[in-house]
């Protein structure tokens, strides 16, 4: 699979790919890079496995949406920006809590009528 998507007006492709295409996905559900404008996602995230979570399609959302706020952060200049080596726009708890709560954040903006300008 390979999707295009416009991320701040830069446009990333998106791949599925097992660790024989994309070695860089050993150990990782997915990863995000920024010069290659690539987010790729490992294949058999959807598999269950002995030690997989039941919902493997909201996991696999949840690695999607990780990846995409790192490519978000890095084309809003916040990688190069952070102003330390141990950046924040970096740090994994962060991007997890945002891709976590932004399905939610969404959902009230949305009752709110409040998504835009």
């Amino acid at each position: 699979m390979k999707k295009r998507i416009t991320i701040l007006g830069t446009e990333y492709k998106l791949f599925i790919k097992n660790e024989t295409e994309e070695p860089r996905l050993k150990d990782v559900w997915g990863f995000c890079d920024y010069l290659a404008k690539e987010i790729c996602i490992r294949d058999d995230i959807d598999k269950e496995t002995e030690e997989s979570c039941k919902n493997l399609i909201s996991f696999k959302k949840k690695v999607v949406r990780h990846e995409i706020i790192h490519a978000f952060l890095f084309e809003s200049g916040l990688k190069e920006n952070a102003k330390s080596s141990a950046s924040w726009a970096e740090n994994e708890e962060m991007v997890d809590w945002i891709a976590i709560q932004f399905p939610k954040l969404l959902k009230i903006y949305k009752e709110l009528d409040i998504v835009g300008d």
